[in-house]
């Protein structure tokens, strides 16, 4: 039997499903009486089901994607279920000045979600993009004649923030950070601290087709989060499936496939239905033959003394969009390279074999800094080469 978070009442789900039935969505099977009677949902299903949507509505056209593939997109109503969303979180008060380091444009949702946030908040929003480390210590005297108090990024752009605070010799009273997009290393919660000791987390997990999945507070363990009400996950290895019921969501659902693998976790807070987020379930990867998951790997290499973030630089065989000739893990930080591809080949026993076998097939080498997705600011755990 299929693990869940969360739970909804099969007759809601049913009717849930045959609402989306004729308007985009899969077909409701005669005599289907549980979950697992129901088809599965995709990008596909979700363009359409939207788009039928927004001719009632608008929307803003958001896309997934689209750095390594083709776009996958979403019309988002203009609430974009902030409303919803403040039911169970609020990170903002109206007295707060949040800056918004969330880069605007390219279909990417981050920044307007944000921007709708502090609107339904009430509270003053400085809606900026990412700031290069270099240049942070020029804006400080403005940011502290408005009383900024909030930032909000992804963890590669608050560390970028927070590197630049501390390089130009300054602080800011942080007492609010909002992330989202991508996980923190260790590393990017170290300086983000020491720029901000009296700064609280909030966070949420979601997609830009889903938006809003799960919330965490500050009462929670940083990357431990918790499904809202009216939404429950089947866990699946080929990633997680959401059903929704209810009003106010930007999109229904039913066994929408997203595509992370998700875990059950305990969380501080004592709160039910939490989450951890174990990776993409698009991540296996075929080196010579020889199967391993992109994210293992990375995680792996972060553990070692001495790296700070870490990347898997892919060369593509052109036989196969999943497979590579040649892996090198490139990682900032001050280990020495041969320490870190003998503690990459002791720990997987196939990429060592490739290692014997091919001479030069797997190498590691330090970067001042890994590629980062222009569109995002997202460190992507692979990239791919010809």
């Amino acid at each position: 039997m299929t693990a869940t978070i969360g739970n909804l009442p099969w007759a809601d789900v049913l009717a849930q499903a045959r609402g989306l039935d004729g308007r985009g969505g899969a077909p409701v099977p005669p005599g289907a009486a549980a979950l697992s009677d129901l088809a599965v949902s995709g990008p596909a299903e979700i363009v359409a089901v939207t788009r039928e949507l927004a001719r009632e509505t608008g929307s803003a056209l958001m896309s997934s994607g689209g750095t390594t593939g083709k776009p996958k997109l979403t019309y988002v109503p203009y609430h974009q279920a902030v409303e919803r969303v403040l039911r169970e979180w609020r990170p903002l008060r109206p007295d707060n000045v949040l800056l918004n380091l969330f880069n605007p444009g390219r279909l990417w949702a981050s920044h307007y979600y944000i921007h709708a946030l502090a609107e339904r908040s009430r509270c003053t929003v400085l809606p900026s993009g990412a700031y290069p480390p270099e240049d942070v210590g020029n804006w400080v005297p403005m940011f502290r004649e408005i009383g900024l108090d909030a930032l909000t990024g992804t963890p590669s752009a608050l560390a970028d923030f927070a590197e630049g605070l501390i390089a130009a010799n300054e602080t800011l009273p942080i007492r609010t950070i909002i992330w989202l997009a991508e996980p923190w290393t260790d590393a990017k919660h170290r300086v983000v601290q020491k720029a901000f000791p009296e700064a609280e987390y909030w966070a949420n997990y979601g997609s830009v087709e889903t938006y809003i999945i799960a919330t965490n507070t500050p009462a929670c363990d940083l990357q431990t989060l918790h499904v809202m009400p009216d939404q429950m996950l089947e866990l699946e290895e080929e990633g997680a499936l959401l059903t929704r019921r209810g009003t106010g969501w930007t999109m229904p659902a039913v066994r929408y496939r997203l595509g992370d693998r998700l875990a059950s976790a305990e969380c501080r807070c004592g709160r039910p239905d939490g989450l951890r987020v174990l990776g993409r379930a698009d991540d296996a990867v075929s080196l010579r033959s020889a199967l391993f998951s992109v994210g293992e790997v990375v995680s792996s290499a972060r553990t070692l003394p001495g790296v700070e973030e870490a990347q898997l630089v892919l060369t593509r065989d052109t036989e196969s969009p999943r497979a590579a000739t040649a892996l090198t893990l490139e990682y900032s930080g001050g280990a020495d390279a041969e320490d870190v591809l003998a503690h990459l080949t002791a720990q997987f026993y196939h990429l060592a074999a490739v290692h014997r076998q091919v001479p030069g097939a797997i190498t590691a080498r330090r970067v001042d800094k890994v590629s980062r997705v222009e569109r995002t600011n997202k460190v992507p755990p692979a990239i791919w080469r010809q």
